[in-house]
Formats: structure tokens, C-alpha cells, sequence
């Protein structure tokens, strides 16, 4: 059996329904060369149902004995990939049809030392459908120390080698939370990345997603922190993150936390203008509740 160009990777749990969604963007792609492989972390709805109605001989269904969270999901769906490029999708989320397309054709035509190619994509509201913003590609080449201090990288539009894991590693399961911006960071320590500017992802604002459990961002978020050291031994860097989530916790409902971290973050460098500019602008963002939510998947 031929080894396909592309490995794309869904780990699901109890989301039969949307699953449909993220199956159908996936099958519609122009680019056609890929398997899709769809991890189930042991749901108990009908997502089996659901996968076995599909006749594709490129999907590949596995399912996993025990709920075991999302990153161990993408990590058994990364370790059975045979293709030569892994991309993942969310069960919640949508590719536009030229996704695979475009980035395969600009993963070809960049130099060896690029890992990974992204792109730009819109943010919607899961109850209406309509879009509520939008988030393009701004950094390109050795990007390590943009994603020290931010996630700009929608996870569904990454296009990213398959030795990258190989040299980075995988997805770190005792991170509650930043699971994505933690992987992102380490493999930008060996390669550079790309993309390509227009739109390819619709990711879908709603409640059910995890991240929006402050009770379990803010520990993700404050271990990825210290799992890092240039982000935890530099106070400009710091107190970009300690803003961020101070702002967080009083958008959440918890004020005094919350003032707690912006006055730390103050007090760690209390000239960092580019903290104040970043905090400004997460502010003007957060003017509805589906900003909020936003930030807690992208802060």
C-alpha cells in the first residue's frame, strides 16, 4: 500500500454530531492524496455509529480502551500516521476545501528548514453560525521568540513534518491546558515556519470546549509557564503571561485572582510598554463573552 502525502489526525470524544462536520470538510478537500485517521477517546455516544456510516477508504478508525484526553488522542493518531505530513483538526472545527491544497503546494516550495506551514481562519459562533472575527498569519522563519510570548497559531490550520515530532517530541499530557502553544513552541526550536495567507479553518466558538474551564486553564497555563524557562526567567515575557491571565480571571468571574496577576505582572517589569499595549488589546477584544472565549482557547 502506497504511503499518502498527508496524515490527517480528529481525536474526538462525545461529540458525534459535530464529528460529522469536521469528517465531511475533511473528505471535500480538493487536495485528495491523505488518510484521515479519527481517534476515539472512548466515547460513549454514537460516534462509532457515526464513523461506520462513512464509505472512504481513506478513513481509519481507532478507539481507545479508556478516556484518556486529547493529547494522548493525537498522540496515538500521530504514531500510526504514515503520512509523510500530519495535520490535525479538532472535532468541533472545519477546513475550508483548499486547505490541504494550498499548504501541501507551499510545504513543497519552501526550503528543507521549514517544519511547519499555517494559515489564517475564522472564528464562529457554534449557535449561529455567523463568523465573530477572524485571525491572520503574521510571522514567518525563526518564530520561537514571537510564541514565547503569544499563540497565533489556530490548530487547525497547521499543515506540520512528520519528523518534526520526531525531534520535538509529542503532545505533553500533563498539560491541563496550552497543549497546542507547548508543541508549537518546541518544535519552533529546530525548524522554521510558514504560511500561507488566506483563510483555511473555521474554529468554532461554543461552550463545551475544555478550555474554556478556567479551573483548568489557568493550572495549564502556569505549568506550561514553568516548563519553559525563557519564558519564566525573562519579566518582560513573564509579565506578558501574567497579565494575560489576570485579564482572564476577571473576565471569568474571579476579580480578586485576578488583580492579583495584573499587579505581579506590574511589579516584574514594570516598563514593558509592550505589555500594556498587549493588555489593552486583549481588552478591546473582550467586549462580548465570545471574545472571552477567545482569549481562553488563544490567550
Amino acid at each position: 500500500m502506497s504511503r499518502p502525502t498527508v496524515s490527517v489526525i480528529i481525536p474526538t470524544y462525545n461529540r458525534a454530531q459535530m464529528l460529522v462536520r469536521a469528517i465531511r470538510s475533511v473528505l471535500n478537500q480538493t487536495f485528495e492524496d491523505f488518510e484521515l485517521i479519527i481517534v476515539d477517546d472512548a466515547s460513549t455516544d454514537d460516534t462509532p455509529k457515526v464513523v461506520e456510516g462513512i464509505r472512504d477508504g481513506r478513513v481509519r478508525y481507532i478507539r481507545l480502551e479508556k478516556n484518556s484526553g486529547g493529547p494522548v488522542a493525537r498522540n496515538t493518531g500521530i504514531k500510526k500516521a504514515r503520512g509523510k505530513y500530519i495535520a490535525l483538526l479538532d472535532d468541533d472545527d472545519e477546513w475550508l476545501p483548499h486547505r490541504l491544497e494550498l499548504q501541501v503546494e507551499k510545504m513543497e516550495e519552501v526550503d528543507r528548514n521549514v517544519g511547519v506551514i499555517y494559515g489564517g481562519f475564522y472564528y464562529v459562533s457554534q449557535d449561529t453560525g455567523k463568523i465573530i472575527g477572524r485571525r491572520l498569519p503574521k510571522y514567518r522563519g525563526n518564530v520561537y521568540e514571537h510564541l514565547l510570548r503569544e499563540n497565533f497559531i489556530g490548530s487547525p490550520t497547521l499543515l506540520i513534518k512528520r519528523e518534526c515530532f520526531k525531534r520535538a517530541g509529542l503532545f505533553d499530557p500533563k498539560l491541563k491546558s496550552s497543549q497546542d502553544w507547548d508543541m508549537w513552541l518546541r518544535i519552533s526550536e529546530y525548524y522554521e515556519f510558514d504560511y500561507v495567507s488566506e483563510i483555511v479553518a473555521r474554529y468554532y466558538v461554543h461552550g463545551r470546549q475544555i478550555t474554556f474551564n478556567i479551573r483548568k486553564y489557568i493550572p495549564g497555563r502556569e505549568r506550561f509557564i514553568r516548563k519553559h524557562p525563557d519564558i519564566y526567567k525573562n519579566p518582560k515575557v513573564l509579565s506578558l503571561h501574567l497579565s494575560q491571565m489576570g485579564l482572564i480571571l476577571i473576565l471569568g468571574g474571579n476579580p480578586e485572582k485576578g488583580l492579583k496577576y495584573l499587579a505581579k505582572s506590574v511589579a516584574i517589569a514594570p516598563l514593558n510598554l509592550e505589555n500594556y499595549c498587549k493588555l489593552l488589546e486583549l481588552a478591546l477584544d473582550s467586549r462580548s463573552m465570545e471574545y472571552v472565549k477567545k482569549i481562553l482557547k488563544h490567550a
